[in-house]
């Protein structure tokens, strides 16, 4: 589900801005998936890429750093979650930074509250609870202008 919703979002901030956009996948979330995912993303001709987490775009850095493909030059990468080392990458990883502390103490709240509720009949947190949580784009080096392309499709 956190796949789809992320998807969706994407897709509408793209259609609202007039951006073309491809989804490729699903991978496995993971750094070994990152190479699949990147030779997809290449053959699809993107310019950039979001990746599901941050594990599988640092396999997407690495892979692209094989083939040759600068980043962000060629290609914008941004990852989700910003794990402990996404800010270590080659280039430095742009994410989506969560509250993840926060987000575990609502989730403990929210399971109290429903094993609470069972009992009485009534709930007082709901899904307004989880959009509320304070989420940011964390901007690194793995990200920048989209390359200018000509007629024929060379940058």
């Amino acid at each position: 589900w956190a796949s789809n919703l992320r998807w969706r979002a994407v897709a509408a901030a793209c259609e609202r801005l007039g951006i073309e956009h491809t989804k490729v996948g699903p991978y496995q979330p993971r750094t070994k998936a990152g190479a699949a995912a990147a030779d997809a993303a290449l053959n699809t001709g993107a310019t950039a890429c979001v990746a599901f987490n941050d594990l599988l775009a640092i396999g997407m850095l690495i892979r692209l750093k094989e083939r040759g493909v600068r980043v962000p030059e060629d290609m914008s990468i941004v990852g989700c979650d910003d794990i402990f080392g996404a800010d270590f990458c080659n280039p430095p990883l742009t994410t989506l930074t969560a509250p993840v502390e926060q987000a575990a103490r609502l989730s403990v709240s929210m399971l109290l509250d429903r094993l609470q509720s069972e009992r009485i009949g009534a709930s007082a947190l709901t899904r307004r609870h989880i959009a509320a949580l304070p989420t940011h784009l964390t901007v690194r080096e793995s990200t920048g202008s989209a390359p200018r392309r000509t007629p024929g499709g060379e940058s």
